[in-house]
């Protein structure tokens, strides 16, 4: 058996396939896919060609904030998400340190025991975060949109006149 290299693979496959089958499927492609129950591409955008862009009383200032509201409210739920991830990951490490060292008879012996441990305390990270967590995204969100918590309060400075130390917003 001799190894062609310049043979078509796809061609190869034809050649061996029921002519049948194969000139019907040629056919298909030079027909051109055609549209399920009749709703193709086509149809749908001549079926809404004659529609306005915009609703009647819409102007295209509208339709922007619109959109700009659309998006921010997106960009907002994405970062609400990778806060949340945050602190089930640090709520994870909290966990998995609390777990018992030495409960092989719950977790499994060796790797398979600490990997097993260890998907226990990410599921569990992640369920408390879900849940609400301990305020660790919370007050990360609260600091970057700049609400109540985002006053952290830094080392004391020096004391003022009246022999107080008052702490420095940063």
């Amino acid at each position: 058996m001799a190894i062609s290299p310049p043979s078509d693979i796809v061609n190869d496959v034809a050649r061996a396939a029921d002519p049948a089958r194969y000139q019907a499927a040629a056919q298909k492609l030079l027909n051109g896919a055609s549209a399920v129950d009749g709703a193709s591409f086509e149809d749908a955008v001549k079926s809404v060609a004659g529609q306005p862009l915009m609703a009647s009383g819409a102007d295209i200032y509208t339709l922007r904030n619109s959109l700009r509201n659309d998006a921010e409210s997106a960009s907002a739920a994405r970062t609400k998400k990778a806060h949340q991830e945050f602190e089930a990951y640090i709520l994870q490490t909290f966990v998995e340190s609390i777990l018992p060292k030495d409960a092989e008879n719950t977790y499994g012996k060796g790797n398979a025991g600490s990997i097993w441990k260890s998907m226990m305390a990410e599921q569990i990270g992640a369920q408390i975060s879900r849940a609400g967590g301990i305020g660790i995204a919370k007050r990360l969100l609260d600091s970057r949109e700049g609400g109540a918590s985002a006053d952290i309060l830094a080392a004391p400075a020096m004391p003022d006149f009246s022999g107080r130390i008052s702490p420095q917003k940063i």
